[in-house]
Formats: C-alpha cells, sequence, structure tokens
C-alpha cells in the first residue's frame, strides 16, 4: 500500500484514522456484536472512515483483530513489565494491575479470545501474550531454587496453569463477579504463592521478595 493511500479523513491525522478505526470497533463491541459479526463497512461507518480508508490501515478484520491485542498487550503489560522482568516480586499489586487492565479492555480481552477459538493467527497471538507470563513464572521457580532441573516439566505445568487460570478466571469475574474483587485478588496471590513463594534467595527480584515479605 502507497504511502498516498495513507492519506488522513476529514482533516485527522492517519494515527488519529487508525485509533478510530479500532475504537469504533470496540464501540461495536460493547454495544453487543460479536467479532464474527462485525463487517468492515459498519466499523468504517462507525469510525466516520470511508472503506477503501480501512484498508488503508488494516488488510482485513483479522489484521484489525491482531492490532487490537497487541494494544490490549501494550496496556497489560504497562502494569505487568515490572514483575515480568523481575524487577519486583509484588504477586498481589501485580494482580490488581491485571485485573483493572482487563476490566478497562473488558470487550477486547472478550473479542480475542472468541476470536482466538476459530482464527489460527489470534490464537498463535493469544499463546504468545500468556506464553510471556508462563516464562516469567518458569524463570522465578528456577532461581527460587525450588523446581530443580528433574522438576523442570512440573515447573512448566505449573507456570501454564497458573497463566491460563488466571487470565480466564478474571475474565469470569468481569462478565459475572460471584466475590468481590478483593477477594479474587487474595485468592489468586494465595495460588500463586503456592508455587512462587515470597523468600527466594537475593536476585533479580530480591528487592521485591523482601518487599512482600514485611
Amino acid at each position: 500500500m502507497s504511502v498516498l493511500s495513507r492519506r488522513p479523513t476529514s482533516g485527522r491525522s492517519a494515527a488519529d484514522n487508525r485509533t478510530a478505526i479500532l475504537d469504533a470497533t470496540v464501540g461495536l463491541l460493547e454495544r453487543g456484536a460479536a467479532v464474527a459479526e462485525l463487517s468492515v463497512v459498519a466499523i468504517a461507518a462507525e469510525a466516520g472512515v470511508s472503506r477503501p480508508t480501512f484498508y488503508a490501515y488494516f488488510n482485513d478484520k483479522r489484521d484489525l483483530m491482531l492490532a487490537l491485542g497487541e494494544r490490549f498487550e501494550a496496556r497489560t503489560h504497562a502494569v505487568t513489565d515490572a514483575w515480568l522482568e523481575l524487577r519486583d516480586d509484588d504477586v498481589e499489586g501485580t494482580l490488581t494491575g491485571v485485573l483493572e487492565a482487563f476490566r478497562a479492555d473488558h470487550v477486547t480481552l472478550r473479542a480475542i479470545a472468541e476470536a482466538a477459538t476459530y482464527d489460527p493467527a489470534v490464537g498463535a497471538f493469544w499463546r504468545a501474550f500468556h506464553g510471556r507470563f508462563i516464562e516469567a513464572v518458569v524463570t522465578r521457580a528456577a532461581r527460587s531454587g525450588r523446581e530443580p532441573g528433574a522438576d523442570a516439566q512440573r515447573a512448566r505445568a505449573d507456570a501454564f496453569a497458573l497463566v491460563w487460570m488466571t487470565e480466564r478466571a478474571i475474565a469470569e469475574h468481569l462478565d459475572a463477579a460471584q466475590v468481590p474483587d478483593a477477594a479474587l485478588i487474595d485468592a489468586l496471590t494465595r495460588l500463586w504463592r503456592s508455587v512462587l513463594p515470597a523468600d527466594g534467595p537475593a536476585g533479580p527480584g530480591a528487592q521485591g521478595v523482601a518487599k512482600a515479605a514485611l
């Protein structure tokens, strides 16, 4: 696609047009549209752009969903990067941040989870999103000395279960809460600490571990 084809619509910048299309998609989803039922025509009309303008920014609906997923991922990582990068060990604070990030992007979370069930590319994105958290759990378990090499498979299974359980628990909580936020976070924190206790040896997360132990 040539640069000239990406001219802004109605005086908006290219970045604003792209954001308008993403936001329009979220708006339609918030009003009850299913991902599979959304049409490019409806999205473009909601965004106030032409159909050709939509295709100047996205190849198709899959490309659009992946862009929504990337925005969702960036917003989630903004509140989890310190934990993912082993700069702190505040499990409760990180889980609270994930809950709030998921709540702010609840419709996107639901749409990506839905599309992942039938679109291979979106499914691959969704598994990779969880994969970064899984790898962080495996790394922390190894550094704690609680999962020796012989138990590497167990460590990865624990990580897989924890991460996917947490995402599904929060998603269901946002759809139809049965307990207060604080109770959910407390339960998740206890489950995470059963695998990753806060008394590991000094290391990249030592400062956070010490803080959590106070």
